[in-house]
């Protein structure tokens, strides 16, 4: 049950006023301590202070309605989304201690205390090849109970998301929108189990849309929660290069797997490690320094993760096409009406949430789901 402090009302006020961002508020925080003292703080205590001047001064005396806030908690208590605070203990210091992340963000799951872990970000529309190394890489982390932190995005942010949870692992996905809203909605399922065993987290109040402005925020705010960050794909204009440039400002370690000097989606990882980026070539380099030379025992077994049967139209495409007829990938590209990197996608995520099986190349449905 989430419990909802009377000064969170102040918390939204502040951060939703229009030429107060982070950095100002921050000021203003460390020198009246909460959002409410600069709520209610006189027009000559906020134009003297160094950086705040007139004009901030004026747009938080035209900011002083309260509806908006309320509103934003009111909706909060309806859907059951938590409102992490600046002053929140479960707020990583590390993560505060960077200049523009935000003073309040909204969740939904559980957030653990020590939540910083690896991000892994990468292509969309990876390859097989980015698949397979983003799999293996997010199965170790979880098997070494290091989280896992992404963007719910097709392709490697979703692969990582799925593999942590498959090994038992903890992951947080950061969003570009409001956590009421799934995006992608073919990531629907996925957002309910990293709900159930991690947490969604977002700068934006529910309601927000996403918007292609919003991205690089959210890309900011996932490298800022890394303590290294993994690029496993990206192509020469991936957004997946903004976070690698976040972390480097940001002091984070950057790892990013080589690949083809031809391969269109390696374009942006291979000016990474041209430009110095460390080149990752297998998990333990994803540990924590002091644990580089201690031997891993992998003991985690894969769970089953309990997820809705609302397949998604792709999915009940793909089981009715193997249900009593089980079918290669190459058989089942030429059958499906689709792109072939949402197939590939669609496929993987099922394997991993243990609808389907690859025998050698030929798809079936897993015997052990419970078709409902």
């Amino acid at each position: 049950m989430i419990t909802y402090d009377s000064d969170l009302v102040y918390w939204i006020w502040l951060s939703e006023i229009n030429g107060v961002g982070p950095v100002t508020a921050k000021v203003l925080l460390d020198i009246f301590k909460t959002p409410y003292n600069i709520y209610k703080a006189i027009k000559s205590e906020l134009i003297n202070i160094k950086g705040i001047g007139n004009t901030t001064t004026e747009a938080i005396f035209n900011s002083k309605s309260l509806l908006r806030a309320e509103g934003i908690l009111e909706k909060c208590k309806r859907l059951d989304i938590g409102i992490l605070t600046y002053g929140d203990a479960l707020y990583p210091g590390e993560v505060k201690s960077i200049k523009k992340t935000p003073t309040i963000l909204y969740y939904k799951g559980n957030i653990i205390e020590d939540s910083m872990g690896v991000a892994i970000v990468g292509s969309r529309r990876c390859t097989e090849y980015g698949k397979r190394l983003t799999v293996e890489a997010a199965e170790f982390l979880a098997q070494n109970n290091i989280p896992i932190i992404s963007g719910m995005a097709k392709g490697v942010d979703g692969y990582a998301h799925t593999a942590s949870l498959r090994k038992g692992g903890y992951t947080l996905a950061i969003l570009g929108c409001g956590i009421d809203i799934c995006y992608p909605k073919e990531h629907i399922e996925l957002m309910k189990v990293i709900i159930e065993k991690g947490a969604v987290i977002s700068e934006y109040p529910p309601g927000v849309k996403p918007d292609a402005k919003h991205f690089p925020m959210r890309n900011r705010l996932i490298s800022a929660w890394c303590k290294k960050l993994l690029v496993v794909e990206a192509g020469e204009k991936s957004g997946s290069l903004i976070t690698a440039a976040f972390a480097k400002e940001q002091n984070r370690q950057v790892l990013v797997a080589p690949n083809g000097i031809y391969s269109r989606e390696s374009m942006g990882t291979n000016k990474l490690i041209e430009e110095g980026a460390k080149i990752y070539l297998n998990p333990s380099k994803l540990l924590p320094d002091h644990m580089q030379n201690i031997r891993i025992s992998n003991k985690k077994e894969d769970i089953q993760l309990t997820i809705s049967e609302d397949l998604t139209p792709l999915e009940k495409e793909i089981l009715s096409k193997i249900k009593d007829n089980p079918t290669t990938l190459g058989e089942l590209l030429i059958i499906l009406k689709e792109h072939k990197s949402d197939v590939l996608e669609t496929i993987s995520i099922m394997e991993l949430k243990g609808q389907i099986i690859n025998l050698g190349g030929i798809l079936k449905e897993c015997p052990t789901r419970n078709p409902g």
